[in-house]
């Protein structure tokens, strides 16, 4: 008789939990990593308007123009605070879906644990009885001889 795990299918769907969980923290940390990228990508249009805005006082430019570019770093500024606030956000839900992947792995972890304890009984009563065997055999036949 093989070794059988009464709690095999609460382990699996255990594991399942925390498979399910550790996708979800992945697409996370993957939008955080895109979101990062675009408020890099937005400070740096930002700097290189505040280059070009600087390079546009030096020369004699209307008032028009220098509006024009006024207007376009408040927007970037706006862009990019919206981008932070969101970069926010996913930080505050990556930190949640952490804690849930981490109780999601101590529980499979737990009956990981409570499985190959059982495991290591089932084998050490099966050596016993395998060894018992092996004294009752070489015990019959010493007393036929």
């Amino acid at each position: 008789m093989g070794f059988q795990f009464s709690l095999a299918t609460l382990l699996r769907l255990r594991e399942i939990a925390e498979d399910r969980e550790e996708r979800h923290l992945a697409q996370i940390l993957s939008q955080i990593a895109r979101t990062r990228l675009s408020l890099r990508e937005c400070q740096t249009q930002n700097m290189n308007l505040i280059r070009a805005r600087e390079g546009q006082i030096r020369r004699q430019l209307s008032g028009a123009q220098l509006q024009i570019t006024y207007n376009q770093l408040r927007s970037l500024e706006l862009m990019q605070k919206e981008i932070q606030d969101q970069l926010d956000k996913l930080e505050v839900v990556r930190d949640q879906q952490m804690k849930t992947y981490e109780a999601a792995h101590r529980d499979r972890e737990a009956l990981s644990q409570i499985r190959e304890k059982q495991l290591q009984h089932f084998r050490y009563e099966q050596s016993r009885r395998e060894q018992s065997t092996m004294d009752d055999t070489f015990a019959s036949r010493r007393i036929r001889r």
